[in-house]
C-alpha cells in the first residue's frame, strides 16, 4: 500500500511552489512563504506538522454512566457519560462508520473508538482546525478494506498550506459568525413550527375550544369571532367523539394526492434542463428539496407548496415542502391541500403519521400504495375553522420558509467560501462582501 501524498484543500504543494517568492525560508518542519493573497507568512508542510491526531477510546454501553460529558462518535455526539478523556475545546472526525464529518466540541468530552481527535493543536487555533479539516478528502486517506477506515499515519502525511495563528483566528471567527447566523435561523424556525403544532393540537386533537364552550367558558387566547366558529359539544363517529358537525373523511376529500412516476433514466441531466427531479429522500434537504438532477421528460409533478412525501423503503414518511415545480419519481407522492390550504395539511400528516405508517406493507421494503394514502382517515372540521387556522399560521409558515431560504443561502455560501479562505485564495473583506451581497 502506498502512502497518499495529495495536498489538503484547494491549494496543492505544487501551487504553493509556483506562488512562492524568492525569500522562502526553510524551518525544521517545513517552509514559510508569503501568501500572494494575504501577504502574510504561511506555512507549507505536512498535516502532522501542525496537528497530531489520535484514535478515540472504547467505552462499551454497559460501562457508561449518566453524566454531562458528551460521547462523540463518528456521526457526532451520540451519548453522555460522567467522565471525560479529553479536555475541550476539541475537534473530532470519523475514523470508521461515518467518514468526512468534523465536529467542534466546546467542553471536555470522550471521543469514542470510531473517531480520530486532535490530541495536540501545536499552538494552532482549534476552531480554525475544525474548519480546515472540513476541507480534507478523508476517503483519500482510508484503508482499502471491506469496512474503510481513515489511516491516521497517511493523513499526517497530507500536504498543507497553513496561515499564521492570527490569520487563523480571523478566518475562524468569520466562518463561526456565519454558522451562528445559520443556527439562529434554524432555532427560530423550530420555535415557529412548535407554535403552529401547538395550535393545531389545541384545536384539532385536544379540541380545547370545544371543551371550553361545552363548559360555558370562553376559549382561551381567542377572539369572539373565532370562538363562534367552534361547536359547543361532541358527537360520535367511527373513530370516536368529534366536535358537532365535524367528521372523519378520506385524505383525498381535502387534498389531491399525486403518486410519482419515474421518467426514463436517459432523460436525466445535471445541467438544469427541464424540471428538477425528486425520486426519494436522496433529493430531500432540511425543509425544501435539493436540486441535484433534472429531467426533460417528467409526467408527474409537485407544485410549489406541495408536501412531498416518501412512500417507499426505510425512509417512508419523510417529507419536504416543494419550493417550486418538481418532477416526482415513484419513490414519492405530492400532497396538495384543496382550496390552497397548506398548514392544516402539513399538520394533519404530521400528527397522523404513526397511523399512516402502520398501513405500510412489506417487511423488507415497506411501502404505501396510492389507496393507502388517498383513503387515509383524517379529521374534516368545518371549513371556516380550517380557514381560521390557515389565517393564524400563514404568517408563521411564511417566516419559516423565508428563514429556511436564508439559512440555505448562508450554508451554500459558507461551503463555497470555506475552501477558498482556508487555502488563502480569498481575503476576509472579499468574503464579507460576498456574504452581504447574498443576503436580502
Amino acid at each position: 500500500m502506498t502512502t497518499p501524498t495529495a495536498a489538503v484543500g484547494r491549494v496543492s504543494p505544487q501551487d504553493v511552489t509556483r506562488q512562492e517568492p524568492a525569500d522562502v525560508r526553510t524551518t525544521d518542519v517545513g517552509l514559510r512563504c508569503a501568501n500572494p493573497t494575504y501577504g502574510a507568512e504561511w506555512f507549507r508542510g505536512k498535516l502532522g506538522d501542525v496537528i497530531e491526531l489520535k484514535r478515540g477510546y472504547d467505552l462499551p454501553q454497559a460501562k457508561r454512566r449518566k453524566g454531562r460529558v458528551p460521547l462523540v462518535s463518528s456521526s457526532g455526539v451520540s451519548d453522555v457519560h460522567d467522565t471525560a478523556m479529553v479536555k475541550g475545546p476539541g475537534v473530532v472526525t470519523g475514523r470508521y462508520g461515518t467518514i468526512g464529518q468534523v465536529f467542534y466540541i466546546e467542553n471536555d468530552f470522550w471521543p469514542l473508538n470510531t473517531t480520530l481527535y486532535v490530541r495536540d493543536f501545536k499552538g494552532n487555533d482549534p476552531k480554525f482546525i475544525h474548519y480546515f479539516l472540513k476541507t480534507v478528502d478523508f476517503l483519500s486517506y482510508s484503508d482499502k478494506a471491506a469496512v474503510p477506515g481513515v489511516n491516521r499515519n497517511h493523513l499526517h502525511e497530507a500536504g498543507v498550506l497553513f496561515p499564521p495563528v492570527h490569520e487563523q483566528a480571523k478566518i475562524a471567527n468569520f466562518l463561526g459568525m456565519v454558522d451562528d447566523r445559520i443556527t439562529l435561523l434554524r432555532e427560530t424556525n423550530v420555535t415557529l413550527e412548535a407554535i403552529a403544532q401547538a395550535l393545531f393540537k389545541s384545536w384539532f386533537v385536544d379540541f380545547d375550544p370545544v371543551r371550553a364552550k361545552q363548559q360555558g367558558l370562553a376559549p382561551e387566547g381567542m377572539d369572539e369571532a373565532t370562538a363562534a366558529l367552534f361547536p359547543d359539544g361532541f358527537e360520535e363517529s367511527e373513530l370516536g367523539q368529534v366536535p358537532k358537525g365535524w367528521r372523519f373523511a378520506r385524505l383525498e376529500e381535502i387534498a389531491t394526492v399525486d403518486m410519482g412516476l419515474s421518467p426514463k433514466g436517459d432523460s436525466y441531466n445535471t445541467d438544469g434542463r427541464g424540471n428538477p427531479l425528486i425520486n426519494g429522500p436522496v433529493e430531500f434537504g432540511e425543509y425544501f428539496p435539493q436540486q441535484t438532477k433534472w429531467t426533460v421528460s417528467g409526467s408527474r409533478f409537485a407544485r410549489e407548496g406541495d408536501l412531498v412525501f416518501c412512500v417507499r423503503g426505510s425512509t417512508t414518511g419523510r417529507r419536504v415542502v416543494a419550493d417550486r415545480e418538481y418532477c416526482i419519481g415513484r419513490g414519492v407522492c405530492a400532497i396538495r391541500g384543496n382550496g390552497g390550504i397548506r398548514s392544516f395539511i402539513y399538520q394533519t400528516i404530521n400528527f397522523g403519521l404513526e397511523r399512516l405508517l402502520s398501513k405500510t406493507t412489506g417487511s423488507v421494503f415497506p411501502s404505501l400504495s396510492s389507496p393507502d394514502i388517498k383513503r387515509f382517515s383524517v379529521l374534516k372540521p368545518a371549513e371556516q375553522v380550517v380557514a381560521a387556522y390557515e389565517a393564524a399560521t400563514r404568517p408563521l409558515l411564511h417566516k419559516i420558509e423565508q428563514g429556511q431560504r436564508q439559512a440555505q443561502t448562508l450554508a451554500t455560501l459558507r461551503d463555497t467560501l470555506l475552501p477558498r479562505l482556508i487555502a488563502g485564495q480569498l481575503r476576509l473583506p472579499e468574503a464579507q462582501a460576498e456574504l452581504e451581497g447574498a443576503l436580502p
